[in-house]
């Protein structure tokens, strides 16, 4: 599956607490827009919690792909930020859904077409 980075125009996150009744964060990208490497191999941006009571930082997201159907993220998000995760993505019409899931939670980062 090849994912064109330089179509996605606008990212927003669902996290998903697993191990709590299925509590979910939702996070929606900031004003500022995507960032493309030159290389078009991976996508800078920023997300914020809707719900500024829950959760008032900024949170610097890079997905980084290596190849048509292998992809990673870093982040400030998760507690070693230089670390690449593997996710896993499916495609639609409309977006593509990365996922990330972990012992206690999933986190859900869609990526907007045009």
């Amino acid at each position: 599956m090849t994912v064109d980075f330089n179509r996605l125009k606008h990212f927003s996150m669902t996290y998903v607490f697993t191990d709590n009744d299925g509590m979910a964060w939702e996070y929606e990208q900031t004003e500022q827009s995507p960032v493309i490497a030159p290389d078009g191999n991976s996508v800078s941006f920023s997300l914020r919690n809707i719900d500024q009571n829950e959760d008032q930082d900024i949170y610097s997201i890079e997905l980084i792909k290596e190849g048509d159907d292998e992809f990673y993220i870093k982040s400030d998000y998760f507690e070693d930020e230089g670390e690449p995760y593997p996710l896993d993505v499916e495609t639609s019409g409309d977006d593509v859904k990365f996922i990330l899931e972990g012992e206690d939670e999933v986190m859900y980062l869609y990526g907007f077409f045009e």
